[in-house]
């Protein structure tokens, strides 16, 4: 009898393993380097630095990133925006064939290669004029180039 309640056990541990999937306590949680705080829309007035389909992300994490390391991708409305975002260094962006984004600025995209987005930054993603508009979700994911892996990921409404 005993024999049979491991079985069963173990037979439901391999279920839910294997078959259902990790349950969310198993799985690692993602870091949550930045959040987006703001995101301007056509017709919204200008600020130094950023016009209209402008993206506001802010470095919430504890330690530093390399912007020349980092890339973003980001979406509107889950579809993802022909926005050619290869680093987050200022610098090195004028260089890059960046269509769909008229300029990356702010502290955090600032320096020459090998600078650092350091926690409390922020970085501007200044996109194409009218990219966006009211009602929009924008996404934006922040992927570390040296694994190719998102590190960051998050949404907001415009």
């Amino acid at each position: 009898m005993l024999l049979v309640g491991i079985t069963a056990v173990l037979s439901a541990l391999v279920y839910l393993l294997v078959i259902a999937g990790p349950s969310v306590g198993l799985t690692q949680p993602r870091l949550q380097y930045m959040r987006i705080v703001t995101v301007r829309q056509a017709g919204d007035p200008f600020t130094e630095g950023c016009d209209d389909s402008c993206v506001i992300l802010l470095h919430e994490g504890n330690a530093p990133l390399r912007n020349d390391d980092l890339s973003a991708v980001v979406l509107r409305n889950n579809e993802k925006l022909k926005a050619n975002i290869t680093t987050m260094n200022a610098y090195l962006f004028y260089g890059t064939k960046h269509d769909g984004v008229a300029h990356i600025s702010g502290p955090g995209a600032a320096g020459p290669k090998g600078s650092t987005w350091d926690p409390g930054e922020e970085i501007w993603i200044d996109l194409n004029d009218k990219s966006l508009k009211a009602g929009d979700l924008v996404t934006v994911r922040i992927i570390d180039k040296t694994s190719n892996l998102v590190i960051s990921e998050d949404t907001a409404r415009v």
